[in-house]
């Protein structure tokens, strides 16, 4: 893919994005086209969104993140989110914004893990 903006790791039939960008609202959604054209050229099982690194996740962005989600289920494909820094979720929680469908970890081990037994149940 050439619109690359952020990097991938392929491990087995999972697509780990470790996002270590700043994400605005044009560089999630250029981000969320990536994530799903790779599902589709890889024949990715499950995708994990590492946000260990992200200050600041305003609602849209977390709106995307949730619908990249809904869309990469309905590829197939779980996803997780992991690393987000604890005052990040308080934000997100106060301001009410809905992640349903999305599975939340601690790290990356952990997403690892979770991904492996929501896929077992699927």
């Amino acid at each position: 893919m050439k619109d690359r903006v952020v990097t991938t790791i392929k491990l087995y039939n999972y697509l780990i994005v470790p996002v270590q960008i700043e994400l605005d609202d044009s560089t999630v959604e250029a981000m969320q086209r990536q994530i799903l054209s790779e599902i589709e050229e890889k024949a990715i099982e499950g995708v994990i969104i590492d946000v260990s690194l992200i200050d600041i996740l305003d609602s849209y962005i977390s709106y995307s993140l949730s619908e990249t989600a809904i869309m990469a289920k309905m590829m197939g494909c779980d996803t997780v989110i992991c690393g987000m820094q604890p005052h990040v979720a308080l934000t997100l929680a106060q301001m009410g914004v809905n992640m349903r469908g999305i599975i939340f970890a601690q790290d990356l081990e952990d997403a690892l893990s979770k991904l492996v037994k929501a896929r077992e149940h699927s």
